[in-house]
């Protein structure tokens, strides 16, 4: 999905949220677009559920600026494999089908996987998909990770 100063370019559907990296030039675009992408979901899902109203979403969201590149690395590997966190995808050497995994640049041009359809996601245009990362990596810090960008805590005494 993309609109003007809004793209979507990665997604994980699972039973209770949704998880979506997003590009936007503002807060107003984001929190528009988001009204937007949240109606569209709706009506898709109360059709496919056979009614004509009712409540799909809360009227909340989280959202974080991504400021380093590892940043954005954990945040899109969490992202396409939070499926295999939460245990609802499991199938070894395949993208979460509830996920833009399917379309991710980097398991696309190794032949990991070929979707059948269009890409309901945008190419980012302000990053490389230079992430390398398993199709069956488990979400969380890596052995080379562990080196926080956050202060260390003052000490307490006893």
């Amino acid at each position: 999905m993309e609109q003007k100063g809004f793209a979507l370019t990665h997604f994980s559907i699972q039973d209770g949220h949704v998880h979506l990296v997003v590009e936007v030039t503002d807060r107003k675009k984001l929190s528009r677009a988001l009204q937007v992408l949240g109606i569209r979901m709706a009506k898709a899902l109360n059709s496919l559920w056979h009614r004509k109203k009712g409540h799909v979403f809360a009227e909340r969201y989280f959202a974080a600026a991504m400021k380093s590149v590892r940043q954005m690395f954990r945040t899109i590997r969490y992202v396409l494999n939070n499926g295999r966190k939460h245990g609802t995808w499991t199938v070894k050497g395949r993208p979460d089908p509830y996920s833009s995994g399917p379309w991710f640049r980097f398991w696309r041009e190794r032949d990991i996987c070929r979707p059948l359809r269009r890409s309901p996601v945008m190419e980012s245009r302000r990053i490389v998909s230079f992430f390398l990362f398993d199709i069956d990596e488990m979400p969380g810090p890596r052995w080379h990770e562990f080196v926080s960008d956050e202060p260390l805590p003052l000490p307490t005494r006893p």
